[in-house]
């Protein structure tokens, strides 16, 4: 996300453009949340949060006050207004300074070459899981938690949300004024 948000940054920057960019998160925000504050989004929206347009065009507006000429609105898909398409049209309706794009990275997000400590955690979790399944354990999922391995039931796996960090939320809101 990170490499793509630069690039369209780019030409925000140099055509005066708002660019709505929608990123995988049908239930959760954890992608656009990480991902906003690494490219320092000028709002991040999430499914977490409710979406208030209003409240998102008088950051907007605050910005181009501050003589700000483009700007990256990050937008995880499952945001309770419909998604980057839907959220572009209400503010370009009210708020038209910029011209306004939408980009939705769908799957090229998954894309690129892994970090090492991608490749570390991978065979962490491969040899985790080969050593769980001889033992007998069957049904759970093998992942990381305090920088330890842990098995987790698929059950609590799959409904458990974990809620975004509170602390990170509030950081959008002060680095992105």
């Amino acid at each position: 996300v990170v490499d793509c948000v630069d690039k369209i940054r780019d030409t925000a920057s140099s055509h005066n453009r708002l660019f709505f960019v929608e990123v995988m998160g049908k239930d959760a925000g954890f992608i656009a949340l990480r991902s906003g504050i690494g490219v320092g989004a000028e709002a991040i929206l999430v499914p977490e949060t409710k979406t208030y347009i209003n409240k998102l065009i008088a950051k907007l507006e605050a910005g181009r006050r501050k003589s700000k000429t483009s700007g990256i609105v990050i937008v995880a898909e499952g945001d309770n207004v419909g998604g980057a398409y839907e959220i572009a049209r209400k503010v370009k309706e009210k708020f038209n300074f910029y011209d306004t794009r939408v980009s939705v990275l769908g799957h090229l997000q998954r894309g690129g070459k892994p970090s090492a400590r991608d490749r570390v955690l991978a065979s962490q979790l491969g040899f985790s899981a080969v050593e769980n399944l001889i033992a007998g354990e069957t049904n759970k999922m093998v992942g990381m938690e305090n920088n330890k391995v842990v098995l987790t039931p698929f059950e609590k796996a799959i409904k458990y949300n974990k809620e975004l960090n509170p602390n990170l939320l509030k950081l959008v809101e002060v680095l992105s004024i």
